[in-house]
């Protein structure tokens, strides 16, 4: 009689599917030009090979609180007016 799975195949599979994944995502890291980038270009770059954004944080020794921080900042704008005409001051 074969041993029995503590889980059933197809979470097995899975589970072995997705180690692979990130693994194959984190090589194509490494072999391009984004791994000289920062840390949030690096996380969009997995991102955009399929790797959640908690998963790719933890790839990349962050945080995805961290992470969605820097995103939002980013998107801020450095320097950027309001909008709002500044008043001159006498």
């Amino acid at each position: 009689m074969p041993p029995k799975n503590s889980g059933n195949p197809g979470s097995e599979l899975e589970k072995i599917g997705t180690v692979i994944a990130r693994s194959l995502a984190y090589l194509c890291l490494q072999n391009s030009e984004v791994k000289n980038q920062t840390v949030l270009e690096r996380a969009n770059f997995l991102g955009g090979l399929g790797i959640p954004f908690a998963d790719a944080a933890r790839m990349l020794g962050s945080t995805a609180e961290s992470l969605r921080v820097m995103s939002y900042k980013g998107k801020k704008g450095k320097g950027k007016s309001s909008g709002k005409k500044e008043k001159a001051r006498t």
